[in-house]
């Protein structure tokens, strides 16, 4: 009876990790109608560069990039709500220009995995930038 319970978990967990990429990449709700609304999309994008990092398809400069573009959408956009000039059609488009970059850049990433015959492998393992390290 365990046995078959482990199996069954084993075939969830599979299943939710390959719809996990595919569902957060589905139709983006880009509405931040206020600073305090901007948190979801500002942490869609976040965890979007982290994926991009565990699974190799960003290298350290790109991750570093999209992460100072975030942080500079966050600062334009609290500046603007704490002058009282908060634009929401100013920070919706840069959100979602800057979505749409590390979309591209994410699909180009493992396309370049797979050219190398990789299948991913983030930072902290024996693959790096350049290839294998010989760890």
């Amino acid at each position: 009876m365990k046995t078959r319970s482990m199996i069954l978990a084993g075939l969830a967990a599979a299943a939710l990790a390959f719809a996990g990429p595919a569902l957060a990449h589905g139709d983006d709700d880009w509405t931040a109608e206020s600073y305090s609304g901007f948190s979801q999309q500002y942490r869609h994008i976040w965890d979007g560069i982290q994926h991009g990092i565990s699974d190799g398809s960003y290298t350290p400069w790109q991750a570093r990039r999209f992460s100072r573009a975030l942080q500079d959408i966050r600062a334009r956009a609290y500046w603007q709500d704490r002058t009282g000039n908060y634009d929401r059609e100013d920070i919706e488009e840069r959100l979602e220009r800057l979505h749409d970059t590390m979309h591209a850049a994410h699909e180009r990433g493992h396309e370049r995995l797979d050219e190398q015959g990789y299948s991913g492998y983030g930072y902290g393992s024996a693959f790096g930038r350049y290839g294998y390290y010989g760890r």
